[in-house]
């Protein structure tokens, strides 16, 4: 499968894919590479909420029309047109050589989209045009990288599991659940598959 990107402002150069390999030219210029069982499920681009650009690619991995597995790769950056920067608190991981953000969460997949214009809200809508589920509790990492200092441009990548393969709801494993004494390893485990699911290679400035 090849596809071939000409994305808008804010975002420079393109992005392919071929087979389970994503490869960027520029922001940054590298290759990521893809676990196998995981299959690419398609693209989309967009203005998000009028001040930066959004490229997202995702893959899959599917029981019937319901999504056991998710990786959500959303390339972003600033328009020129503001002075914006990105921001975050998360704790900090090395992976692929490149240091990410990192924030891991057992929650519910919203049944309305109080913000239908937000990055989130695309994707379920992308993966609902495709017929398939998600949820309604997963687990969820996500994990991003600033390209540039001052930091106007990000690679966000965000893995998805279905809890109900672990016999799991959401609530269980929050604060105060009957399962929340078993959130770290259950946590721990569901991280290593997370950093397993894509490697970063080629990376340049």
């Amino acid at each position: 499968m090849l596809a071939v990107l000409a994305l808008p402002q804010g975002l420079l150069g393109q992005r392919t894919i071929v087979g389970n390999r994503l490869v960027s030219p520029a922001l940054p210029k590298a290759t990521l590479e893809i676990a196998a069982e995981l299959r690419y499920a398609g693209t989309q681009t967009f203005d998000l909420y009028g001040v930066a650009t959004a490229e997202q690619h995702l893959f899959v991995a599917l029981d019937g029309d319901r999504i056991t597995r998710l990786l959500w790769v959303q390339f972003e950056g600033y328009h020129d047109s503001n002075s914006n920067t990105y921001n975050y608190r998360d704790s900090t991981l090395t992976h692929s050589g490149q240091t990410w953000h990192r924030r891991i969460n057992a929650v519910r997949v919203p049944e309305t989209e109080s913000r239908p214009q937000s990055d989130g809200a695309r994707v379920r809508a992308f993966l609902r045009s495709k017929g398939w589920t998600l949820g309604p509790d997963i687990l969820s990492e996500r994990l991003v990288w600033l390209l540039d200092s001052p930091a106007r441009n990000e690679l966000m990548v965000i893995y998805m599991e279905d809890l109900a393969e672990q016999g799991y709801a959401a609530a269980d494993l929050n604060e105060g659940g009957k399962g929340r004494a078993f959130w770290p390893g259950v946590a721990q485990t569901f991280h290593e598959r997370a950093l397993a699911s894509f490697k970063v290679t080629g990376a340049r400035p």
